[in-house]
């Protein structure tokens, strides 16, 4: 489990496939206790660290294997060497949840569709599955890319466009100050949006999508 608080942005330093997998070496700095078998968010999707090397130049290296399935559900298909990426550990008992509660599950992959300056103001459009729709409400939470976000306008023009802004710290401290128009992005629905949803419709009670 996550908060969608990213901790640092690591840096792709090899992708090699291996077997039906991807394995990606990821390189980072302030995440200094990472084990193997850790659970750590990768721009907001659940991966298992399954080794890790020796830090270099105070850096520490480590690697996790990306499924079919992952590649076929998120942005890691589009990696590529040099790729900067949202990096959250796994919550421990205790910790602190800034954001709000997310899965590492990642429901579908968006598109940037827009990104307008307004002063420090950036406000961000993202294209979404139309399957999303019911679960994406004004006001509500949604991770991007691992980030936690609040949505401003859920369905812009009628069309299936949800908006957000991006505060300077959160472009300075998550890679979603360095994506532009036309990229994809990792998207999760709020856990809470998910379960009410679906008890509505398992209790035949009308959703709106």
């Amino acid at each position: 489990m996550f908060s969608g608080i990213i901790q640092e942005i690591g840096t792709i330093t090899a992708l090699e496939s291996k077997n039906g997998l991807l394995e990606l070496t990821i390189s980072c700095e302030k995440i200094s206790d990472i084990e193997i078998g850790d659970s750590i968010a990768v721009d907001g999707c659940c991966q298992t660290v399954v080794s890790k090397q020796s830090s270099v130049n105070n850096k520490q290296l480590f690697t996790i294997q990306a499924t079919q399935e992952t590649l076929d559900k998120t942005n890691f298909k589009n990696y590529k060497v040099g790729s900067t990426i949202n990096l959250e550990p796994s919550l421990r008992m205790g910790d602190k949840i800034s954001g709000h509660l997310v899965s590492g599950h990642i429901d579908a992959i968006g598109t940037v569709y827009e990104i307008e300056d307004i002063e420090e103001n950036r406000i961000v459009k993202i294209e979404y599955p139309k399957e999303l729709n019911k679960y994406i409400a004004n006001k509500g939470s949604v991770t991007v890319n691992g980030t936690s976000l609040t949505v401003i306008n859920s369905k812009i023009n009628e069309n299936f466009i949800f908006s957000f802004t991006l505060i300077p710290f959160s472009r300075d401290n998550t890679n979603l100050g360095l994506i532009k128009k036309g990229n994809p992005v990792n998207l999760e629905i709020d856990l809470v949006s998910r379960y009410l949803v679906n008890y509505l419709e398992s209790s035949s009670l009308p959703v709106k999508a």
